[in-house]
């Protein structure tokens, strides 16, 4: 399946979760906001939120800074 993630064409494996993909890239759920296909699902959702060929993702992480 081929995902698009903040701006890259991915190809990974399905079945792939909101949670996989994060695992994946060794990202916390709480330490990011997931825009799912123009959508932002709460946290609770990540891991029964299943993606799609052609879903677009974007990932945000919070930066702390001064």
């Amino acid at each position: 399946m081929k995902l698009q993630v903040n701006g890259s064409i991915l190809e990974l494996e399905a079945p792939l979760s909101l949670s996989d993909l994060l695992a994946r890239h060794k990202l916390k759920p709480e330490a990011v906001v997931v825009e799912w296909n123009l959508k932002v699902p709460r946290k609770e959702e990540y891991a029964s939120i299943f993606l799609s060929d052609g879903d677009k993702v974007e990932i945000v992480k919070f930066m702390g800074g001064g």
